[in-house]
């Protein structure tokens, strides 16, 4: 049976059930200011961490019965992505201002890595809206080497680190100025995706050159990129037609959902089971692990869809939350 634990800009929920009959159970938090990442422990199916607007990171160890601030060495609490290592467990936060903190100790204690402070380029880095402060929407981190740490600067292109976070460069050329999230593909492809709010940017040579790759792509303020577990070369993204600023026009954003059986090269709109227009924005995407041909898509008027056979064919999986902002699937017991 389907269970999600659901990110929203008005607290989090767990989901269970499907085909249009899925139980809803409120967990708490609507009062962080949104809830922008949800990460689950696979070792740990009661453990989740959440990045808030308002109140840093917080912890669960019960499923979201209760929930625990987890910010000592944080010294930003407006916090926006949220990501763990698989294999070592470390933990990562992207913040506003544009900074990353570590955890190696499940959030109990956080390390800022200071370089991210000391790029040049950090001085033309911002944001459109007030108070125009640039921050880190998205972290990409690679399974195979735990030393390689991608950060996606809304606005200020991609941050790279090679060493764990001792040093970084600010990859400028090839990339987008209004950076989302970036994806690092398993295995040695040498293929990291990036999305933004113009298209996708993708590099072939582990990040040291990007060119724009959205071939079938018409919806181009994306979402993250999700990566089937047993075919990685099969990616998933979904995205607006406008940037927020035009949600609120007649006709809305303006939603797609798109698959890449190439790695990020060629995309195709999926169709199946879907409205003829969607309009609302999509927010998040997921797959899980456990079952990866299992693709679940929030959006921002609290719809989310589920396919179950890799984007075939879609349903309505439940409606009626807050904006989603993140998917994460209950890790198996």
């Amino acid at each position: 049976m389907t269970s999600l634990i659901v990110a929203t800009g008005s607290g989090v929920f767990k989901v269970t059930g499907g085909n249009g009959k899925a139980g809803v159970q409120p967990l708490g938090l609507e009062d962080k200011g949104g809830v922008r990442w949800i990460v689950a422990d696979p070792e740990n199916p009661e453990r989740f961490w959440v990045a808030t607007e308002r109140t840093g990171v917080l912890r669960t160890d019960d499923g979201g019965a209760t929930w625990f601030e987890k910010n000592e060495g944080l010294v930003y609490k407006h916090t926006l992505s949220l990501a763990r290592h698989p294999e070592t467990g470390t933990l990562y936060v992207g913040t506003e201002p544009a900074c990353i903190f570590r955890s190696d100790n499940l959030g109990d204690t956080w390390t800022e890595l200071q370089a991210v402070r000391k790029l040049k380029s950090r001085k033309d880095w911002t944001f459109p809206g007030p108070p125009h402060v640039a921050h880190v929407r998205g972290i990409g981190l690679d399974a195979d080497n735990p030393d390689v740490i991608f950060g996606a600067v809304e606005e200020g292109w991609l941050i790279r680190s090679a060493d764990g976070g001792e040093t970084w460069e600010n990859l400028i050329e090839g990339t987008e100025f209004d950076s989302h999230t970036v994806t690092i593909l398993p295995g040695d492809s040498g293929v990291i995706v990036s999305a933004s709010g113009t298209g996708l940017y993708r590099s072939a040579d582990d990040g040291r050159n990007f060119e724009k790759c959205d071939q079938g792509i018409e919806h181009p303020y994306l979402i993250n990129v999700a990566v089937h577990a047993d075919r990685p070369n099969v990616l998933f993204t979904a995205g607006a037609k406008v940037p927020p600023p035009k949600w609120g026009q007649p006709g809305g954003p303006g939603g797609a959902f798109y698959r890449s059986d190439d790695a990020g090269l060629n995309w195709r709109v999926l169709t199946g089971g879907l409205p003829d227009r969607i309009g609302p924005a999509p927010r998040s995407i997921a797959i899980d692990p456990a079952d990866p041909d299992k693709v679940y898509i929030g959006l921002n008027d609290g719809e989310i869809w589920a396919t179950g056979d890799g984007g075939d064919n879609f349903s309505r999986l439940v409606e009626g939350l807050p904006p989603v902002l993140g998917i994460c699937p209950v890790p198996a017991s």
